[in-house]
């Protein structure tokens, strides 16, 4: 079973199955949005009316920071699933290998392309990789590759581009999409590309790959400022209930209200087909008295 709540405005998907048995229930449509978020990501998404968009009509959102789950616990009193986006990424591509699925690859840097494809075939030689693509501004062209992108139709469709950008290319092209899986990812195919060291298992499993990143980065240290708003605003949501359930009270009552209106209205509307019926019985009636009468006299 999947379902969806929101937090700061954004929808995130709960479920009781496995990953792999999620994507197969979601598979028989087009174009399945998969997209995972951290803190630093849903901050951005709920800034963004464009992005919020985008994932909010995403088939399928999954948390990839314990801190969401915890305030989807502090919310609703429910355990989230929370998948971290280098396990989340792993597990796809292992999804695609036991599946025997095609993937084709997405980018706005095609220098590292050949880096992540080599990378990919080699952990997992079974996958299909049907060929890559880079971003561009000629309209033109880009209107050449969705006609490819619609005659060879990937199973799988990785974009790799920073977040924001990936999920504003999205919004833009929604339309002309043509794959049964679109997932944006930045993290996983930057350690592929060698642009980033990705943390070990253990690192994620203790929750320190923050720490792990700022080590790499120390400007991400400003970052953290982005936990203490995360929680102001949740905790505002806690205390001050959406506007969107006292809207929706209303649209309920409005809705009942109309109900009522229109019942009204068919039993008045009966009620009159009813007297009629009962006025033409009641001068036929009196016709045949009169008749009867004439033929007795």
């Amino acid at each position: 079973m999947i379902e969806s709540k929101s937090i700061l405005n954004v929808k995130i998907h709960n479920f009781d199955s496995s990953l792999e048995e999620i994507l197969e229930k979601i598979r028989s449509q087009k174009n399945v949005l998969v997209v995972t978020l951290d803190v630093h990501q849903l901050l951005k998404v709920n800034r963004n009316k464009k992005l919020r968009e985008v994932i909010n009509n995403a088939s399928l959102v999954i948390a990839a920071h314990p801190s969401i789950a915890k305030a989807y616990h502090f919310l609703y009193k429910e355990k989230l699933v929370c998948i971290k986006d280098f396990l989340f990424f792993s597990n796809i591509l292992s999804y695609i290998e036991q599946k025997k699925m095609t993937m084709f690859l997405f980018g706005n840097e095609e220098k590292y392309f050949f880096t992540i494809q080599n990378k990919i075939k080699k952990i997992y030689p079974d996958i299909q990789i049907l060929g890559s693509f880079q971003d561009t501004k000629d309209k033109q062209e880009l209107e050449k590759a969705f006609l490819g992108f619609k005659k060879i139709e990937p199973d799988m469709f990785l974009i790799h581009m920073p977040f924001k950008k990936s999920l504003h290319w999205i919004y833009e092209h929604k339309d002309k999409l043509s794959m049964r899986f679109c997932i944006p990812v930045s993290r996983p195919l930057d350690s592929f590309a060698g642009k980033i060291k990705s943390p070990n298992l253990k690192t994620l499993e203790e929750n320190k790959e923050e720490l792990f990143y700022i080590k790499r980065n120390i400007f991400r240290v400003f970052l953290k400022l982005n936990y203490i708003k995360f929680w102001i605003l949740i905790l505002f949501q806690k205390l001050f209930p959406k506007k969107e359930k006292k809207e929706k009270k209303v649209k309920d009552n409005n809705q009942d209200i109309n109900n009522n209106i229109i019942v009204n209205e068919t039993n008045n509307s009966e009620a009159n087909n009813t007297n009629e019926v009962n006025n033409n019985i009641s001068e036929t009636n009196n016709i045949n008295e009169e008749n009867n009468n004439k033929e007795n006299i």
